[in-house]
């Protein structure tokens, strides 16, 4: 047989052959047409899906206080004079809310020593931003902000959800950024530009009654506490600043200078709607509170 006769011979296998190469190529390269597809959120769990409100308690910080008498407490009236600073996480079949942003990220890992505000010395071990994404939350998943109030170590990462929608009650956003505001405050600087959505009261976050923001000036002009109906735990008020040890609320005491402003009022009509709603009233600052609370990513229902 010549050598033409043979390469005459092997033609056919050689187009079998190059027909299977270029069918495994194209199969190699079909998973870059699905490239066009939405980035996975890299390092975040999966957002999670409710069919009721779920609500998260997250660690953002602890305050290293030794001064109970400014709330017109003793040292041995009080468990523990330190405060737990928590935030609060709402995810509802509408959407997320966030309720307070705690301290800074910047202070995890640093010394109490180096981060002292008006004798509060602020400690943190954790970021907010990684407790949020174990819950499976982006700051871009974050539909509402809502703050209790603008005092430090509630604002402490509000530039991080400035794309959200900040429900800001009037008074306090007037107290932030109006006239006489105090200037240089840099921790919620970006909300001046932010989707606001202005209040001056009460207000039904998704419209449907499990989540309200309870307007309880007196601390400050706009403070306010959060309401949330849970299917399974019931109601539940988180109380903000509105009391800051457990003690002042069972032996019904209160800062000397709260007490010529509304803060008086705003405690009564919280208490007389808790006993309305059947709820739990949470003071996020008590040590008791926060030592029992299911942390997240664990969650109420």
């Amino acid at each position: 047989m010549t050598v033409r006769n043979f390469a005459a011979r092997l033609a056919p296998l050689y187009v079998v052959v190059f027909g299977m190469v270029l069918a495994c190529a194209t199969r190699a390269q079909a998973p870059a047409a699905r490239s066009a597809a939405p980035p996975s959120r890299t390092g975040i769990a999966p957002l999670p899906r409710v069919t009721s409100p779920r609500l998260y308690v997250i660690d953002c910080g602890t305050l290293i206080f030794n001064r109970p008498e400014d709330y017109n407490l003793t040292r041995d009236e009080v468990a523990d004079t330190n405060m737990p600073v928590p935030c609060f996480l709402v995810i509802h079949p509408k959407g997320v809310l966030l309720f307070d942003t705690g301290l800074s990220d910047r202070l995890v890992g640093r010394p109490v020593y180096e981060n002292v505000v008006f004798g509060y010395g602020q400690l943190k071990f954790n970021s907010l931003k990684g407790q949020l994404a174990d819950i499976g939350v982006s700051p871009a998943d974050i539909t509402y902000l809502a703050l209790s109030h603008s005092h430090f170590d509630h604002v402490g990462n509000a530039n991080d959800f400035a794309g959200s929608i900040w429900l800001a009650q009037k008074a306090e956003f007037d107290l932030m950024f109006g006239t006489h505001a105090t200037p240089g405050i840099s921790d919620f600087a970006a909300l001046a530009q932010a989707r606001t959505q202005m209040i001056d009261g009460d207000h039904d976050v998704f419209g449907d009654g499990t989540v309200i923001l309870k307007y309880a000036p007196g601390h400050t002009p706009g403070h306010q506490c959060l309401y949330v109906k849970l299917a399974k735990t019931g109601g539940i008020l988180i109380a903000g600043d509105l009391y800051h040890y457990a003690e002042e609320r069972t032996l019904h005491r209160m800062p000397t200078h709260e007490q010529t402003t509304a803060t008086p009022a705003s405690r009564a009509k919280i208490e007389d709607f808790v006993v309305e709603k059947r709820a739990q009233l949470w003071i996020g600052h008590s040590t008791s509170f926060f030592r029992d609370a299911i942390k997240s990513p664990g969650w109420y229902e």
